[in-house]
């Protein structure tokens, strides 16, 4: 091969390096041997192949030969071996990359050869990205028999439908911003939740060892910690927002009232007060006589801080921590 290209290249000399060995050991040493680039796995596989089948050496030998272990030798074998001759020659004419063929091709003949066998011949005639198919062959083992059929029928055309429907995704993520994205947060956190209260009579039962439940409750001590401050960046946060949102309201209230009241003494009876109508966040402002706002009461609840609902939601913040770390 390297004198043919010689050739090609109009080159009328060729440099080489002379062993005074046999075939068998010369392959040997060429496999044993790296330099430049390193080896494939369907590259090494080739060649054991050749030093197994022409040259009659066993699998031990060979593996005494490369000073490596019998099953690193067995399962680069065992590679080449589950993948057909149609699709051996693909690798060989550069049609199917040694990547493919390793990673995604083999693992399939093994198991469904039909679908190995198709899947090549897609990918000699409309090659995709090794990205691409790494992401095929995941959704592929995730799929049930009658979605697998289709993939591998049009491998592009699956690999496009799923390109629209992530980038259909980012855009509803970037459209609902970081409150569209807490959402769906705490929707994941939900059913995680609901998963893990149906966990907890078979993770927490009698006689366990201590050691066992030291372990849980250790790790839900320090999750509660981190709900803890959670908890009280949210209520600060909401607690400032609500008294802006009020002092914003205050300002605007007086300036009708000053406009509608034409006595000032009937203005200074009644004061500013809350008008009919208001919502019910605006009516927990309670102001006093002279515009002064004043807050009654503790901080205000959140909203599903009632009752029992209270409790879900502080689980579904300690959830929201584990999810984050």
């Amino acid at each position: 091969m390297r004198v043919v290209a010689i050739k090609r290249c109009g080159q009328d000399m060729v440099l080489a390096e002379i062993w005074s060995c046999e075939e068998n050991k010369a392959l040997i040493q060429t496999l044993a041997r790296i330099r430049g680039r390193k080896w494939q796995a369907i590259e090494e596989a080739m060649l054991m192949r050749e030093l197994r089948e022409r040259h009659c050496l066993s699998q031990p030998r060979i593996a005494h030969l490369l000073g490596c272990n019998q099953s690193w030798v067995a399962r680069r074998l065992a590679l080449i071996d589950v993948l057909s001759d149609e699709i051996l020659d693909l690798v060989r004419k550069g049609h199917i990359s040694a990547w493919a063929a390793a990673r995604v091709l083999a693992p399939m003949a093994r198991a469904i050869p039909e679908h190995a066998h198709i899947l090549a011949e897609r990918l000699a005639k409309d090659p995709i990205s090794t990205r691409d198919l790494t992401e095929f062959y995941r959704y592929y083992q995730e799929s049930n028999r009658k979605k697998r059929e289709r993939m591998i029928q049009d491998p592009g055309l699956f690999i496009k439908a799923l390109r629209a429907s992530q980038e259909k995704d980012q855009a509803e993520v970037l459209k609902g911003g970081p409150e569209g994205k807490c959402l769906k947060d705490l929707q994941i956190v939900r059913h995680i939740l609901s998963r893990l209260r149906r966990q907890v009579p078979t993770v927490i039962y009698p006689g366990q060892s201590n050691l066992d439940r030291r372990v849980l409750l250790t790790a839900f001590d320090e999750t509660q910690k981190g709900f803890i401050s959670l908890e009280q960046d949210i209520r600060r946060l909401h607690d400032l927002s609500r008294h802006e949102t009020g002092n914003s309201d205050i300002a605007s209230k007086e300036e009708q009232d000053q406009g509608d009241c034409q006595d000032s003494q009937d203005f200074q009876e009644h004061g500013p007060s809350c008008i009919a109508g208001t919502s019910q966040s605006e009516a927990l402002d309670n102001l006093q006589p002279g515009g002064h706002c004043s807050y009654q009461g503790g901080l205000p609840a959140l909203p599903g801080q009632q009752s029992g609902s209270g409790k879900s939601l502080r689980n579904v913040m300690i959830l929201t921590y584990l999810i984050a770390h």
